[in-house]
């Protein structure tokens, strides 16, 4: 029970991961895709640059991760059915 757990733990870390990557991504190539007009959020600025700072790096450990973690709950998922 408890390789379950850390299975879902780690697909969650993994796709966290991949969701900081994904809105660095956006924001290092349209710096205004998160800017409303006559609007100014500090708390979506801040989390923007974070994003925007570390977003290859949380896409080169978040997509192997989420993969590997997803792939091994289905293997163990087929194999515990099996019995």
């Amino acid at each position: 029970m408890s390789k379950n757990k850390s299975g879902a733990v780690s697909i969650f870390i993994g796709l966290l991961l991949i969701a900081v990557f994904i809105v660095g991504l956006v924001a290092m190539n349209n710096p205004a895709a998160f800017t409303r007009k006559n609007y100014y959020d500090h708390t979506l600025d801040f989390v923007v640059n974070l994003c925007r700072s570390i977003w290859l790096p949380a896409g080169i450990i978040g997509i192997p991760l989420f993969l590997v973690s997803l792939v091994r709950c289905l293997y163990l998922e087929s194999k515990e059915k099996r019995r």
